[in-house]
């Protein structure tokens, strides 16, 4: 106990130094000229009146990047700050609001004006509606601390000629920019002065990220303290009336252990094998909340989703499998191709593809000929929790893997993005079966060709997510590795044996690297150039300029990355308040009882996630998409962080139980705890929070989710099921048409009703020319979301 104070107290000065390190900005002005220091950038502003009046501003503060109901003001702009400014009084949002330090986050601080090197004036902690006076003199500097950067924040100069200077610091969108606008009412819009790229140091955002993880083990503290002497009170508690009067109707009780087995032999005639070994895995318990979450997956498929995607990539990954369902790799062009701009989709040589590996869109095929595509990812996602389950049951036991199904079916994260046409489920699928048959060769010592299994699911895994994939397959192995290493050192001097399997498991390699390498030569008529680097080839990891659509990435923006994945994990994962969502994460770490298979999930688990500190864009949709690849390392470093903190409660309550036996002189085995009563109350707890708040607040987010950006209505009904024949519909709203309308297109654009973006006559002669006997129809869109389809006559 005195060692957990004293990592508490180390973990309490570890933050607060994390807190000082901030964002430096400075303002230099000397004899009418401004110039702006901030995140190792100098940026000129040039000449400028007198300075007069200096704000900050700090937004609303209820708009974050990532609220406590998963909604976002970074990259889906789902958040309804309305929705928040009432809901901000209650005890829920005040509670995660307190947890998360909302008030200390993106705040202005230490404000310094300086004149020939002198401090004239400090303002510790200023308002957002405060005006600071600035001095009169020619020459001055100001400067101020940006704490825990987050959403972006705004410097104002107001000038003696009434213009303002304004200086934003954006994170998210990687800029700082210097802006001049005129306080006459009719003068025009803002003029950029200045621009530079944001950020550039990574210290202050490696800080954040610490921070994020020292508080995550600081409410795991306070989790075990809570649960300990939760336990220690319960025991109390039944030591009184109720524990004697539950121990004696136990000792009445017949015991039903015998019944049960002869109940279970007798049913071993009737049920297959296969049923046997699958319950004797996972408790049947965790089986109906599958089936139960593979119905809910696919009522948000088809309701809230409308069976449709609604993100570019996953235009792109369904706009394939169509390809593929028709027998081909790449779709003759149209030939008017620059009017069906594909989101995501490459036109080459008379071709048009997308720029995915195919792994993905080989699994849809199958949805395109039943015409339900979209029930294969909820399907794949169903037995990518099973096989998760299987695994970690090969690891640690069936309380687990049962525990895992459970935690997996319940998190938001997982049914939403489940319901989409993305990748992730998909290659998760191949990546934990491949998983499975490697343990089952490795631990049990079953067929060879378990090896070759995992081989062939690891191959779909890496022809699925590629560069992903082969990163996850490779720590799979060495933690497969690792932890047999024993049986390895032991079969070493049969060495001889292995040379045909090691020579089957290069080959089956080999083949699918082949097959990567034809599929692009094909494709692109370069065997190392995939169809991703064609469409755009800045699209890729590293550090650098030239990286990505921000025109370079740092360090400092890859560590911005992951904060925003880690701060829409624990909002998302779950469904639970914050820190709680990763809180069981390092129990087994801190309280000493880590086994080595738990060493290796989270090793896994931080290079995966560290991994995307090298790639330019967070990806955030339907949560942070790019780490539910590490569910099964999430989900089993979870489990057993409950059940550490269980067997502690209980034990806990065993030795108050002793305790209170000597001191009243009664046998504490006869009126024992059976669990721990804090654990599963703080479960339930947890649980409630996402089913009776969480999830229905999700359910109203995506509901008819169309995936435009705010301000869009849409009646989408009238867009997916139009009452047009022969037709051609039209629009000029580029977005509007990525988004909805292209999906809906076939490849060789032979459907009843094809949709094209065109807004000008010499268009839609072109569009008449190239299908001849259709009727052009221009979508428009009340401000209400009311569909017209207006016929557009020959010129």
């Amino acid at each position: 106990m005195g060692g957990l104070i004293l990592l508490a107290l180390l973990l309490v000065l570890i933050d607060r130094a994390c807190y000082q390190v901030t964002v430096p900005v400075t303002l230099e002005v000397r004899h009418q000229t401004l110039t702006v220091d901030v995140d190792d950038s100098r940026l000129k502003v040039g000449t400028v009146a007198a300075p007069r009046f200096l704000s900050l501003s700090n937004g609303s503060p209820v708009v974050h990047e990532y609220q406590i109901d998963g909604t976002d003001s970074t990259n889906n702009f789902t958040l309804n700050q309305a929705y928040f400014e009432q809901l901000a009084s209650s005890p829920y949002y005040r509670f995660q609001a307190w947890m998360r330090d909302f008030d200390g986050t993106s705040v202005w601080r230490d404000v310094q004006i300086a004149q020939a090197q002198r401090i004239i004036r400090t303002i510790a902690r200023p308002a957002s509606t405060m005006s600071v006076p600035l001095p009169s003199a020619s020459s001055f500097d100001v400067h101020l601390q940006l704490q825990r950067p987050e959403t972006p924040r705004t410097i104002n100069v107001l000038m003696s000629d009434h213009t303002t200077i304004h200086i934003t610091l954006d994170r998210n969108d990687r800029y700082i920019r210097v802006t001049r606008s005129s306080q006459n009412p009719i003068g025009g819009a803002d003029a950029e002065v200045a621009r530079a790229f944001f950020p550039q140091n990574p210290w202050p955002f490696a800080a954040m990220i610490i921070s994020f993880l020292v508080r995550t083990c600081l409410w795991a503290l306070a989790i075990l303290v809570i649960v300990l002497l939760g336990d220690a009170l319960s025991v109390g508690l039944w030591h009184g009336a109720p524990g004697r009067w539950l121990s004696r109707l136990r000792r009445r009780r017949p015991t039903s252990e015998n019944g049960y087995v002869a109940s279970s032999v007798q049913k071993s005639g009737l049920i297959r094998r296969g049923w046997q070994g699958l319950t004797a895995a996972i408790h049947p318990v965790a089986l109906l909340f599958l089936v139960i979450a593979l119905v809910f997956v696919l009522w948000i498929a088809l309701v809230e989703y409308h069976g449709e995607p609604h993100i570019y990539d996953a235009n792109a990954y369904l706009f394939a499998a169509k390809i593929y369902a028709h027998g081909q790799l790449a779709a003759p062009l149209p030939s008017v191709p620059k009017l069906f701009p594909g989101p995501f989709v490459v036109q080459f040589d008379g071709k048009w593809f997308a720029q995915y590996p195919p792994g993905t869109a080989l699994t849809l095929m199958p949805g395109i000929w039943l015409g339900m595509p979209w029930v294969i990812e909820p399907i794949c996602g169903t037995l990518a929790l099973l096989g998760c389950g299987l695994v970690l049951g090969q690891l640690y036991g069936r309380m687990v893997a049962t525990l895992v199904i459970v935690l997996g079916t319940l998190s938001p994260f997982y049914s939403y993005l489940s319901a989409s046409y993305l990748s992730h489920t998909i290659a998760l699928l191949y990546l934990v079966w491949g998983w499975w048959a490697l343990l089952r060769f490795m631990q049990e010592g079953r067929s060879q060709w378990n090896l070759y299994l995992a081989v062939v699911c690891f191959g779909l895994g890496a022809l699925t997510r590629d560069l992903v994939g082969i990163l996850w397959i490779s720590l799979v192995v060495i933690g497969c590795i690792v932890l047999n290493q024993a049986r390895i050192w032991r079969n070493w001097r049969t060495w001889r044996r292995w040379i045909t399997p090691a020579l089957m498991v290069l080959g089956l390699a080999c083949c699918f690297g082949a097959v990567s390498m034809c599929y692009n030569l094909y494709l692109t008529h370069d065997a190392l150039t995939s169809p991703r680097t064609l469409f755009y080839a800045p699209d890729r990891w590293g550090f650098g300029m030239g990286i990505g659509f921000y025109g370079q990435h740092t360090l400092a923006a890859g560590l911005v990355n992951l904060d925003e994945l880690l701060t829409s994990l624990s909002t998302d994962l779950y469904g639970w308040p914050f820190y709680f969502t990763l809180a069981f994460v390092p129990l087994p770490f801190i309280t000493g009882r880590a086994r080595l298979v738990d060493w290796v999930l989270l090793f896994c688990l931080i290079i995966m996630a560290g991994a995307y500190i090298g790639y330019f864009y967070h990806g955030i949709y339907l949560g942070p998409r790019y780490l539910f690849e590490t569910l099964p390392f999430l989900l089993g470093l979870t489990a057993r962080g409950i059940l550490t903190l269980g067997s502690l409660g209980m034990k806990t309550g065993a030795m108050v139980s002793s305790y209170l036996g000597r001191v009243r002189q009664q046998q504490p085995a006869s009126i024992s705890v059976p669990l721990s009563v804090a654990t599963v109350l703080l479960i339930v707890c947890l649980v409630a929070c996402n089913l009776f708040y969480y999830l229905p607040r999700q359910t109203v987010v995506y509901r008819d989710y169309t995936g435009l950006p705010p301000g869009y209505k849409v009646d989408l009904n009238a867009i997916y099921h139009p009452k047009l024949s022969r037709a051609i519909v039209v629009t000029d709203d580029f977005t509007l048409y990525q988004l909805v309308l292209f999906p809906l297109n076939d490849p060789d654009l032979r459907s009843d009703v094809i949709y094209a973006l065109a807004n000008d006559p010499t268009q839609y002669a072109q569009l008449r020319g190239a299908f001849p006997g259709r009727t052009i129809y221009q979508l428009n869109i009340d401000d209400n979301g009311t569909v017209h389809y207006i016929t557009i006559p020959p010129a």
